[in-house]
């Protein structure tokens, strides 16, 4: 996979002065910023274009909530709340901080120094990485932090319902248009992905990345299919526009095998194999992985995009 770029920063500062002497240097180091200068759907802003690490001002407000501060309510969030946050300080407030309080990553006394900034989120994004195994491209929880996730809540005994998504005709797609191109439609999928889960507004749902086209989601039991209703029509209704138009007006990739056979790769789908734990008895997470192997290899059997949620006692 392409890492090219260094990584997105967003940058909350309501001080326009204040908030170029940020972004500058982290610009001319390589990085995408975004810029806002008001908290006002900041949340949407992070779901829309998932940032490596948040530079924000200690005290902020809150979103909805007056009682609780834009750090608090950033890392609450049920699925992004694992990113790094870095909170900009007043020397004369340092002291007054309950950091036991304060689920801030790290800390940056105004005004801020442009090699200060830029070793601090340099740190951040790799100590997240590292903390978290969060995958490189999308920035989702990666495989061993699923795996412990799923424990989890199966020592819980509350159910719930793990879905595993992959990408149908992604290889062809990658070998003809590059990974450059392949890895947007990864975050691409990503963000849908994170978006359908988000409309669930439930605080018991979880997205991760295990790696190349491969992704799991978590829902509480009885809340899949509304999610995978919702990733289906979204990523079919996008993924035409990552095709040139020769290809997306023929319907896929034509191309010729070694042995000059003419060859069609359809426009890539998705499949999704879901295990319900409310149903289904499963005692370990190796009982889900081998009940959605099984249903996803049944999926993937289908044309076009599907979706099959395993409830078998």
């Amino acid at each position: 996979m392409s890492n090219s770029i260094p990584g997105t920063i967003l940058i909350i500062e309501t001080d326009p002065e204040r908030s170029e002497r940020l972004v500058a240097p982290l610009r001319e180091a390589g990085f995408s910023v975004h810029a806002a200068h008001s908290n006002r759907d900041i949340l949407a802003a992070i779901y829309a274009d998932q940032p490596s690490c948040i530079v924000l001002p200690y005290g902020m407000p809150g979103t909805s909530n007056a009682k609780i501060t834009l750090l608090e309510e950033v890392k609450s969030d049920h699925v992004y709340g694992h990113l790094p946050v870095i909170i900009t300080v007043a020397s004369e407030d340092l002291d007054a901080i309950d950091w036991h309080r304060t689920p801030a990553d790290d800390y940056l006394i105004r005004p801020v120094s442009p090699s200060g900034l830029l070793s601090r989120v340099r740190l951040c994004i790799a100590r997240a990485q590292r903390d978290v195994n969060a995958n490189p491209l999308t920035g989702l929880p990666g495989n061993i932090t699923i795996i412990r996730e799923a424990e989890q809540r199966l020592a819980l005994e509350k159910p719930f319902s793990m879905g595993y998504l992959d990408l149908d005709n992604f290889k062809p797609f990658n070998d003809k248009y590059g990974f450059s191109r392949g890895d947007e439609v990864l975050r691409m999928t990503a963000r849908i992905l994170v978006n359908a889960l988000r409309q669930l507004n439930h605080p018991d749902t979880y997205v991760g990345h295990i790696g190349g086209d491969d992704f799991v989601f978590i829902t509480p039991s009885g809340m899949a299919d509304a999610a995978c209703k919702e990733i289906l029509r979204n990523f079919d209704l996008i993924v035409p526009n990552f095709y040139d138009d020769e290809d997306r007006n023929q319907g896929g990739i034509h191309s010729m095998d070694r042995r000059g056979n003419p060859q069609v790769f359809p426009l890539m789908t998705c499949s999704i194999a879901v295990v319900d734990t409310g149903s289904a008895h499963v005692e370990h997470i190796a009982d889900i992985s081998a009940r959605t192997a099984d249903v996803k290899k049944y999926a993937k059997s289908l044309p076009g995009s599907n979706y099959l949620i395993d409830r078998r006692k």
